[in-house]
């Protein structure tokens, strides 16, 4: 009777893999990230009527705290995908232990990620006319930076058994603490607390985190969580550890791959100031804010693609991916109602007072582009999803190898060689995202998660 009550119950309790069913997991995902994004975009917000410099520096210092953040993060969601698997194959003692690795990564990643981005920050910044805010921002995230992983590891024992409901009412309790702490903390309360401008917003982005963690870290060590999923198994296990470090490593380079092109893009329209930066910066606002949708969509499919392979249950796959694409295009309707048919509303946000007006001609193309991009990163968020779960690793490095051609490489032409208006920097990202949704999709026709899936029975029975 006890062996019965521990068994795992489906997903949800629609069909499996169906439009319903992604859309039951991925919209407290959604509706969490769009607290991230909302939250973001209120730091920005803010620091856009402290100072537009203020603001160009976060945006520019953003972009580099995400070359050491999401290597780290990209590891530690591995979690997901190994809890996904044993929970689909019932395997549920082991989760907790599994989870376990990926906190013990976040906390070890600051051995690296400390050192190493004293040493990178005075090469991005120096000669920009942002240097200071920009300075400021990056060395103080970068002393919280272990709690971004921590988040994620802890998160994915949630959602790696479907459970996102706790994810979404403890992003929003977090990112309700940091758009308060936003507010006072960079313009200060008078007589009280002294403004605090851009060191402020990274602070208040810190302490937010580390109460997001600390309340899924909390219930994370309840009772039934011990029982049930063996999650005060805290011992540091190497095998496991290197098990999910072998496969997440991969997606770690790349990510660095992808994160360098980028950043070495950004510090292009950094360098040439004027409308090239400001079209980096809130073009990158934007972008942050809208992108919380894909970006939820692509973790509720990489928990249903875990759980069906998981239970050998391939053909559900081609199922998911048309769920998918239905979801990616109903929100990409819903988007062009504000870059597409209302953008100076959209724009005007970010403007005290309006900028000039050939300015916000650019500004404006650039919401097309930026819509664009959005079915674009959905697209290629779909086709990531299936070679994420199916633990394709080695196509996947194969593939980023020619993020610098797709990326940097046509950016720096074009603005460079060409002279591009800046607006068609989010054209060239949106191709970019295209073709490596189309080659993750072809990729996934081949269904290599079988064999995939063979080689590690193979694997298991000969040890």
């Amino acid at each position: 009777m006890e062996e019965v009550n521990l068994q795992p119950r489906p997903l949800s309790r629609f069909p499996k893999a169906s439009f319903r069913e992604l859309l039951f997991l991925s919209i407290p995902l959604i509706f969490s990230l769009f607290s991230a994004s909302f939250m973001n975009f209120c730091d920005r917000l803010f620091l856009a009527h402290y100072s537009v410099e203020a603001l160009q520096g976060t945006v520019s210092a953003g972009y580099l705290c995400m070359l050491f953040q999401h290597p780290i993060i990209r590891i530690a969601s591995m979690a997901q995908v190994f809890v996904g698997l044993q929970y689909g194959s019932r395997q549920t003692d082991q989760i907790g232990a599994s989870v376990w690795q990926m906190i013990w990564l976040s906390f070890l990643s600051m051995l690296v990620t400390l050192p190493s981005s004293q040493f990178v920050a005075p090469f991005f910044f120096e000669g920009t006319t942002i240097r200071d805010p920009a300075n400021t921002y990056f060395m103080t995230m970068m002393a919280m930076n272990f709690l971004f992983p921590l988040g994620t590891a802890i998160s994915s024992y949630f959602i790696g058994q479907g459970r996102t409901g706790v994810i979404l009412l403890t992003t929003l309790i977090a990112h309700s603490v940091n758009i308060v702490l936003d507010y006072f903390f960079i313009f200060g309360i008078k007589g009280v607390l002294a403004p605090m401008g851009v060191f402020g917003a990274a602070l208040a982005t810190g302490i937010a985190q580390g109460v997001f963690c600390l309340i899924l870290f909390i219930l994370f060590l309840r009772k039934k969580e011990r029982e049930m999923f063996g999650t005060n198994q805290y011992k540091f296990d190497w095998e496991n550890f290197w098990g999910q470090l072998r496969i997440g490593l991969p997606r770690a380079i790349a990510r660095i791959i992808i994160l360098t092109a980028w950043v070495s893009t950004a510090r292009i329209m950094t360098l040439k100031g004027g409308d090239h930066l400001m079209v980096l910066s809130i073009g990158g606002t934007l972008i942050l804010f809208f992108t919380f949708i894909n970006d939820g969509m692509l973790q509720g499919m990489i928990t249903i693609a875990s759980y069906v392979l998981g239970a050998k249950e391939y053909s559900y796959m081609w199922k998911l991916v048309r769920s998918g694409m239905i979801l990616l295009l109903s929100t990409t309707a819903l988007l062009s109602i504000p870059m597409l048919a209302v953008p100076e509303l959209t724009l005007s946000f970010f403007f005290p007072t309006p900028p000039s007006p050939e300015t916000m001609i650019v500004l404006k193309k650039s919401c097309l582009w930026i819509w664009f991009f959005f079915f674009c990163y959905g697209f290629n968020a779909v086709g990531l999803s299936l070679v994420t779960a199916a633990r394709d690793v080695t196509f996947y490095m194969f593939t980023i190898l020619f993020v610098w051609l797709t990326s940097y490489l046509p950016a720096y032409l074009a603005m460079n060689v060409f002279n591009w208006s800046p607006d068609k920097l989010w054209l060239i990202m949106a191709c970019d995202s295209f073709i490596f949704g189309a080659a993750f999709l072809i990729r996934a026709t081949k269904e290599k998660w079988k064999e995939i899936d063979k080689n590690l029975e193979l694997e298991n029975l000969s040890s």
